[in-house]
């Protein structure tokens, strides 16, 4: 009896599939090159990017530091307040000029100086002893004559006593370190200038209808008091401003 012969597989179509394989392959690759190159352009690079992303100097707020001051007209000859002082004191005297200085005399003027007084000297010692033989009879009418000397000479102090009153006159110029709408907050301020040793007190005022507590150092009688004192602060990082009453 004869076998049952058998049929032979279908052949798969071996030749097509390498080249699916590849384009496949392929596909996958370009998605993850631009999945890679958006990931490289978009995130921000150390040290380069860095320049880019800061703001301008254009965009930035102007520094208060570099403000005009408005009190500027109110100051001494010491500078601006609040820094250390580089130039003479109020009270100190201006140098004279190089022009005015008087010039040396010549080395011959005091040779003939000494002889015109030597030469003199006989004449005055005559002059002195004929003087009080004539001054003897009115040796009376010169005693009278010295009180009212010495009167009309005492009414010249007043003029000293009236320069006191024209300095304590320019003597209200207050430091004010702050201004607070809480009364702790200014009576915290008010002992930290305590402890520095400088005056201080808490003046009340209502500004737009709110109760303003303003800390103010003073009252001082001289400019270049107020800019040591603003200077001294300004060295502790304490704002002031020159407020005048």
């Amino acid at each position: 009896m004869a076998k049952p012969r058998r049929r032979a597989p279908a052949r798969s179509n071996s030749r097509s599939s390498p080249i699916f394989t590849m384009l496949a392959g392929l596909l996958i690759g370009l998605v993850v090159a631009a999945v890679v190159a958006f990931y490289v352009t978009q995130a921000p690079v150390p040290f380069v990017d860095r320049a880019t992303r800061e703001p301008s100097q254009n965009n930035r707020p102007p520094d208060p530091r570099q403000a005009p001051d408005p009190n500027s007209g109110l100051y001494g000859r010491d500078g601006a307040a609040g820094l250390p002082h580089s130039g003479p004191t109020a009270d100190q005297p201006a140098p004279p000029p190089i022009g005015s200085q008087p010039a040396t005399p010549p080395s011959a003027q005091p040779d003939d100086a000494v002889g015109a007084l030597i030469a003199s000297l006989p004449q005055q010692s005559a002059a002195t002893q004929q003087v009080p033989r004539q001054n003897t009879p009115s040796s009376a009418a010169a005693g009278t004559i010295q009180p009212a000397a010495q009167a009309t000479d005492r009414p010249a102090a007043p003029p000293a006593a009236s320069s006191a009153p024209a300095a304590a006159a320019s003597g209200s110029y207050f430091l004010q370190v702050g201004a607070f709408r809480v009364a702790e907050d200014a009576e915290n301020r008010r002992v930290e200038m305590l402890l520095l040793g400088l005056p201080a007190e808490i003046q009340k005022a209502d500004v737009n209808g709110v109760l303003v507590n303003r800390v103010r150092v003073g009252p001082f009688e001289r400019l270049d008091d107020m800019n040591r004192t603003r200077a001294r602060l300004a060295a502790d990082n304490i704002t002031s401003t020159v407020v005048r009453q």
